[in-house]
């Protein structure tokens, strides 16, 4: 079995301040953020100050290993707003000032107000493969570790450590579980081969900022990278494209009617995708368009999860909060399948929708920012029906049953974070959405239909759709932020 170059860090108190781009909490601390420390701590314990040298080489080996797990206590960004005042980049001229006599002078201060990330515990644990690894080199880095007083802001005190341990031990640590994913999650930055050569550029740029000519910007650090870190316990990202429907001479957009008109929406892009998919020669192309297997017939709900979902999004309406018409499908495909979304992108757009030899709407690709899609795709603790759960069964009226039932939907449908509420019930929990018996139900799904509404212990994202018929535009969730 492997073993794992680990550093843990101890934070001193229960919140930290540090920030990733566009000013947002950032949790967990991003790797890129470790090594900062640690190349700032190895200067300082080898009084290396204008110029590291006897670390390099450590720094140089850790900085091309793979980028690592991070097992972490639970960080909440805060709801509260902290201000701060922060002496600003101008305090390099008060130097001139003082020389001149103008000691009256102090350092400007600018505003800065941030959301601090509460702690649930003290830990954070950087794990790195490493087999094999020199003893030197983690000889090094271990006394860097201990040399660490900050990790982000000066004001988010730590403790540190690094040692060697066996996967056994690495898997029994407590706390959430990051991992490197394809999508999704969290993007942190992390080192790469060239940063720890970067970083000593800048540091000498910043020495030299002052010079005769006058003050000289220090750039930013440009040699890193950027992974995308997902919880173990978080579900698997499900990529997408919205296309808008537009009247056949595409003059404006084409609505339809949500509860008469799902069912149909559905049928319409499904057959749309075929055209264009069924030359491109896929070898799953039954089961990844039409959800059938290789004898024809449709796949259990249970057993279907590798192929395309067919979703009509209504509209919901930005300021009454309202649940309105269809103007929207999104096609959404399994994890890892980002390449078949872009095919489909590329080839729908423009692409006639017919129906029994009509034209009934032509596809345009939706981009940019749009608030409707994003109440779909974005991430809450709060989900709702915008049209009815199926479930695989009927539920008899009896509430343990029903309960049973929509579990059962959950899990089929690969939503397995922690539940808060689970409510239900046969009217629409969001004005403007209809009773779920109004609803055209698909062909062959017979279960019992409802509404629900799913309060989960933290964020999650969409898309999200469950129940029988989440392949066919039933049991599509919204975010309920009210």
């Amino acid at each position: 079995m492997p073993d794992y170059l680990r550093f843990t860090i101890r934070f001193l108190q229960p919140l930290v301040h540090g920030r990733c781009d566009g000013d947002e909490p950032e949790w967990p601390p991003s790797p890129l953020r470790l090594f900062q420390a640690l190349v700032a701590a190895a200067a300082a314990r080898s009084n290396e100050r204008e110029r590291i040298a006897s670390p390099v080489a450590a720094l140089r080996w850790l900085q091309e290993l793979r980028s690592p797990e991070i097992v972490a206590c639970a960080g909440v960004a805060s709801e509260v707003p902290t201000q701060f005042y922060v002496p600003d980049n101008t305090a390099d001229l008060l130097v001139p000032s003082w020389k001149r006599g103008e000691t009256d002078k102090g350092p400007k201060r600018t505003e800065k107000v941030v959301l601090p990330t509460h702690l649930d515990g003290k830990a954070v644990h950087y794990l790195f493969r490493s087999s094999n690894a020199d003893p030197r080199n983690v000889d090094v880095l271990r006394s860097a570790a201990r040399s660490i007083t900050h990790l982000g802001w000066g004001i988010d005190m730590v403790a540190a450590n690094a040692d060697v341990i066996p996967e056994a031990e690495a898997q029994q640590l407590s706390g959430e579980r990051w991992q490197v994913a394809q999508s999704g999650g969290v993007a942190l930055r992390v080192p790469k081969s060239g940063t720890l050569d970067d970083l000593m550029r800048k540091h000498e740029d910043f020495l030299n900022r002052l010079t005769d000519e006058g003050f000289k910007p220090v750039p930013p650090l440009r040699e890193f990278a950027v992974r995308h870190y997902r919880r173990s316990t978080d579900p698997e990202l499900r990529p997408y494209c919205v296309f808008t429907i537009l009247k056949p001479d595409a003059s404006s957009n084409r609505a339809f009617n949500t509860a008469r008109r799902t069912r149909d929406v559905a049928a319409w892009i499904r057959h749309a995708v075929a055209e264009v998919c069924q030359p491109a020669g896929w070898p799953d192309f039954l089961a990844f368009v039409h959800g059938h297997g290789s004898d024809g017939q449709p796949n259990r709900s249970e057993n279907s999860s590798h192929r395309f979902q067919y979703l009509p999004l209504p509209t919901i309406n930005s300021h009454l909060h309202r649940v309105e018409s269809i103007r929207r499908v999104m096609v959404v495909a399994p994890p890892a399948c980002q390449d078949r979304i872009d095919f489909i992108r590329r080839r729908l757009l423009g692409h006639a929708l017919k129906w029994e030899g009509n034209e009934i709407g032509v596809l345009n690709v939706q981009l940019g920012k749009d608030w409707v899609r994003d109440q779909y795709t974005g991430a809450a603790t709060t989900w709702t029906s915008v049209t009815p759960v199926i479930l695989d069964g009927y539920d008899d009226r009896n509430a343990a049953k029903t309960e049973k039932l929509l579990r059962k939907a959950l899990a089929n449908a690969g939503i397995i974070a922690e539940i808060d509420e689970l409510d239900w019930q046969p009217f629409g929990f969001l004005a403007g959405v209809e009773p779920a018996r109004t609803f055209v139900r698909p062909e062959k799904l017979h279960g019992t239909m409802l509404h629900v509404r799913l309060q989960f212990k933290r964020s999650i994202p969409g898309p999200l759709a469950l129940g029988a018929g989440r392949y066919r535009g039933y049991g599509l969730l919204v975010k309920d932020e009210r």
